[in-house]
């Protein structure tokens, strides 16, 4: 055997070993890779779909939140408005009951707190029916000759009809409120302007165009 071919087998010897032992270090290593992609994967996947369950539930939170709170929306089906436009109601008692939605809709929702608002809805929108549908179930005559309270000597009617001022009166109050929230908005912004016209060197009387 020739020194040249002895040199060959020496080479070979040597190399494919090396070669195989390369060759299942970079499996290991694709293999090690591709698990911790997928652990990656699956832990990015956990993350999204717990933040998604999470936005579902706030979702849920806040949308029972704005439906509480959120304005009455005097739709013809509306309990309170029904029993506006039912002729069997008594006309002083839908009189009160009109001027209780007009105080409502003029009322700035937003000036009030989240206690008042629920109240006045509540208000509104469970007791006003309540208690109009309490009277009618009564025999007219009954409702209007019979003393019921010996103190204040009213009848049925005369109690309905005021618990509904006292109801519009609440609303009516709430709505000053509002309108006073309004306003300190609007004073607030004159003291503003008033003193960026300081500020400026100028007072607000000295700003005339020539």
């Amino acid at each position: 055997m020739s020194f040249f071919t002895l040199l060959i087998l020496l080479s070979l010897i040597v190399i494919v070993p090396i070669f195989f032992v390369m060759k299942e270090k970079s499996k290991h290593t694709q293999i090690a890779s591709i698990q911790r992609h997928q652990e990656y994967l699956a832990s990015a996947n956990l993350v999204a779909t717990q933040s998604k369950a999470d936005m579902t539930v706030n979702n849920e939170v806040n949308h029972e939140r704005a439906n509480g709170l959120s304005m009455i929306n005097f739709s013809a089906r509306h309990p309170f408005i029904k029993l506006l436009y039912d002729e069997q109601v008594p006309k002083a008692f839908r009189s009160v009951m009109d001027d209780i939605g007009q105080q409502y809709e003029s009322t700035h929702h937003e000036e009030i707190t989240e206690s008042q608002l629920f109240t006045l809805n509540k208000l509104i929108t469970t007791r006003v029916p309540e208690l109009i549908g309490d009277y009618l179930s009564l025999d007219q005559h009954y409702a209007k000759t019979v003393i019921i309270d010996t103190d204040k000597q009213n009848t049925s009617y005369d109690m309905v009809l005021d618990q509904l001022n006292s109801i519009l009166d609440f609303s009516q109050k709430l709505n000053i409120q509002s309108q006073s929230g309004v306003v300190d908005k609007l004073l607030a912004s004159r003291r503003y302007l008033d003193d960026v016209y300081k500020e400026s060197g100028m007072a607000a009387d000295n700003l005339k165009l020539k």
